[in-house]
Parts: C-alpha cells; sequence; structure tokens
C-alpha cells in the first residue's frame, strides 16, 4: 500500500486533490486502492490499483464507473495507474475506457513512478537565462562582426524582430533604393 500513497502523493505535489474512498460517482460506490482527481490545468480522473486487485473485478470497476462517469455526463477523462504490471490482454480491455500507465515494479520509486505518471504532471521548462545560447540578432550581429555590419545590414536585422512582413518590407525598399526606383505613382494625366 505505501507504494499506492507514494503515486497519490507524486499526482498531490502536482496539483491534484485526494478523493475520499470509496469513490463515489452517481450514488454508485466504486472501491478503487485510491483516486485523484485534477484541479487546475488537468482534469483527469486517476484512479491507482495494485495487482492485488483481481483483474476480473478492476475490469467490472473501471467499467462500471466509466458508465457511471458517462450518466452523470462527466467530461473527466480516466486515468488508471497500475502498480505491478499487467497482461497485454488486460490492457487492451482496461483501454477500452482509461488510460492505462502501468509501473511494473510493486514497490516503484520516485522515478518511477514520475515517468509512468509523467503525461498527467505538468511541464518542467527550465529558466530562460539557464537556456544556452543568445539573442539570435546578437549572434547575426557577431558573425557580420563590426566593420561589415552596413546600416543596410542593421535595418534588415531589425526588421527581423518585428517578423517576416517587416523584413520582406526592408528587403523591397533596399532592392528598390539600389534601382533607383521610388514607391511613388507617377501620374500620366497631368
Amino acid at each position: 500500500m505505501a507504494s499506492v500513497h507514494e503515486v497519490i502523493a507524486v499526482l498531490e505535489r502536482a496539483g491534484f486533490e485526494r478523493l475520499p474512498k470509496p469513490l463515489t460517482v452517481a450514488g454508485t460506490e466504486f472501491d478503487f486502492e485510491a483516486a485523484a482527481r485534477g484541479t487546475h490545468t488537468s482534469h483527469d480522473l486517476v484512479l491507482v490499483a495494485t495487482d492485488q486487485v483481481p483483474r476480473v473485478r478492476l475490469q467490472r470497476l473501471v467499467t462500471g464507473l466509466a458508465r457511471s462517469l458517462d450518466l452523470a455526463a462527466s467530461r473527466r477523462p480516466m486515468s488508471l495507474v497500475l502498480i505491478g504490471g499487467v497482461a497485454t490482454s488486460d490492457r487492451i480491455e482496461l483501454e477500452r475506457y482509461a488510460r492505462v500507465l502501468p509501473i511494473a515494479s510493486t514497490t516503484p520509486a520516485l522515478a518511477e513512478i514520475e515517468e509512468a505518471v509523467a503525461v498527467l504532471l505538468p511541464l518542467k521548462l527550465p529558466h530562460a537565462d539557464l537556456v544556452h545560447g543568445s539573442d539570435p540578432v546578437n549572434e547575426v550581429m557577431a558573425a557580420l562582426g563590426p566593420l561589415k555590419a552596413t546600416p543596410d545590414h542593421i535595418a534588415l536585422i531589425q526588421a527581423a524582430a518585428d517578423g517576416p512582413d517587416a523584413v520582406r518590407e526592408a528587403l523591397r525598399r533596399y532592392a528598390n533604393e539600389a534601382a533607383g526606383w521610388t514607391d511613388e505613382v507617377e501620374n500620366d494625366d497631368e
């Protein structure tokens, strides 16, 4: 049972709320080993079961819960964390109603749990100041070198900050100036 508590602890740290036991939906009780629901960005209903639950009983519980959620017009997707692994045939049957997240070990390490439930956890992105590399505009300027960066180069690089349309417009102006053309339209009626 310790591994069930560890799975729930990982989910709670990610913003999930532990649900009371037994889980009650539409007036029907479902005796899963644990359950949690997403509260912020996740809307998943996460069920936790071990290999101690007979597979036929687990399939009936998941099927019944799916039907009760349908009756309650719930839009929560179900995920089933299965501690201790699952046979392929059982998994196929369970996946008809829930996303199955198996953990092969009966006493998983924290890293194993986090890997199994990773699809439920928020992404951890590195801080911008820790990401290697620098501003692309500065890299282009460094590659050109201070002696080779002409005012035309600088104008194009600055236009890049405003997007592709701004670069096209700067290039059009550059080409027109080189050809001696202006943007003014001549009026032949005068």
